[in-house]
């Protein structure tokens, strides 16, 4: 069953490989990404802490700690709850007032609308997510990994008297493998690769709002509606001190690039090649328990801890500032993440991603994981251009794995080579 299941895959990588033709135009177009709320709430994911199903996508270094599962989750997010529940109430409002042919009380829900707008200088982001749902399952051990997921992304952005929208639906099948390069007493580093065969649904537009009122916009005629399946691949390196203290980098998306199957949009011509830019990212990470210091803590205390977390991601960005219509403000790229762990069940989440603040909360309950977070996502490409408010919720079953011993990950590349290694409990004599 083991033996058919890699043969699939493998197989299945290489015809996902093989049918991408080149098209006459290279479009970059968005990385393929599964974030969680419990990333969220952490100011973003970190390439030095990720030890979870979700390194195969963040870090594959990271799955040669990793034993864990995952068979369900629910995961929703809605972009700017205020001013959403507000237009949903003078909405309903408006539609009541009609009926009741009360045409003052729908003057004043509409004027309560247009005040909401004013108050944000007629920029508004807008929009809603669902991952993992129906498609969440993932199994990651010791140096092997997969997983299948599904996101669905929504958003509708509002920019004085312009409206654009970017639909994206999305299903992942990431395939990781990792390595030892080096593993002694207190040190280790990994390596790991992940491939990523996908299925990308998409549509992209903009268009004046004036033009929708009139009637004079062609819009329904210029979207781009592709339908595309893609190869790509990640290499992660991954640094550990027992001490708490780790180190990554990642080479993302060496290789992303998707074929157009099929347009929904029979009036547009498709001509084009969709790829993921390549983004190299760094990360450290140092998390502390307090008994790894104090032997003699108290049960209730010994699990007391913190993790401090940062990185700079999409590293190369900052060499491109002078490209101002295709490059974002490196600031951007900058994650922070704070968090307080008790008793292995209860965390506290603090950060700062894309320079918006980060906030969130975390209960593990043995194989079940609820998250919450609250957070800022810019939509501009400088600090406070178009910015939002985010509030993420998760609840997953995510049960541990049974830990394996591979044959390519019991010695490291340096114990084969110059012998120098600490050798594993686990290793055959």
């Amino acid at each position: 069953m083991k033996r058919a299941a890699i043969c699939f895959i493998f197989f299945a990588v290489l015809f996902f490989a093989a049918i991408l033709p080149v098209y006459a135009r290279d479009i970059a177009m968005q990385p393929l990404a599964m974030p969680t709320a419990a990333s969220n709430g952490f100011g973003g994911t970190h390439v030095a802490y990720t030890d979870n199903v979700f390194a195969l996508l963040v870090n594959p270094a990271a799955i040669m700690r990793v034993q864990q599962r995952s068979f369900f989750a629910l995961a929703p997010s809605l972009m700017n709850p205020e001013f959403t529940a507000n237009s949903i109430n003078y909405t309903r409002d408006a539609v009541n007032a009609i009926m009741d042919d009360d045409f003052e009380a729908m003057g004043n829900a509409l004027g309560k609308m247009a005040d909401e707008l004013e108050k944000r200088e007629g920029k508004i982001a807008l929009g809603l997510e669902l991952r993992e749902f129906p498609l969440s399952f993932a199994w990651v051990a010791n140096g092997f990994g997969f997983g299948l997921w599904n996101r669905t992304f929504v958003n509708v952005n509002i920019e004085g008297t312009w409206v654009s929208a970017s639909i994206y639906e999305d299903v992942i099948l990431p395939i990781g493998f990792a390595f030892k390069i080096l593993e002694l007493d207190r040190h280790a580093v990994d390596a790991g690769i992940s491939l990523k065969p996908f299925f990308r649904a998409m549509a992209l537009e903009q268009e004046s709002i004036t033009a929708l009122m009139d009637g004079s916009s062609d819009f329904v005629d210029r979207i781009n509606v592709p339908l595309m399946l893609g190869f790509g691949a990640d290499l992660g390196l991954l640094y550990r001190w027992d001490m708490g203290f780790s180190a990554g980098i990642t080479f993302s998306d060496i290789y992303t690039r998707g074929s157009v199957m099929l347009n929904l949009n029979e009036t547009y011509h498709e001509n084009n090649s969709y790829y993921v830019p390549f983004s190299l990212n760094i990360g450290l990470a140092y998390d502390f328990r307090l008994g790894r210091v104090w032997d003699s803590a108290p049960s209730i205390l010994e699990s007391l801890g913190f993790t401090l977390a940062f990185d700079w991601r999409n590293l190369a960005n900052v060499f491109r500032q002078d490209d101002y219509l295709n490059s974002r403000n490196a600031a951007l790229d900058i994650g922070l993440g704070f968090q307080v762990l008790w008793l292995d069940i209860f965390r506290i989440r603090a950060g700062m991603s894309e320079m918006l603040p980060a906030f969130g909360l975390g209960f593990d309950l043995g194989p079940i994981e609820i998250d919450l977070a609250y957070y800022g996502r810019e939509f501009g490409r400088e600090p406070g251009q178009l910015s939002t408010a985010v509030v993420d919720l998760s609840i997953a079953v995510r049960p541990g794995a049974k830990e394996r011993n591979w044959p390519w990950a019991r010695r490291s590349i340096v114990g084969l080579i110059a012998g120098v290694e600490a050798v594993s409990a686990n290793e055959p004599d």
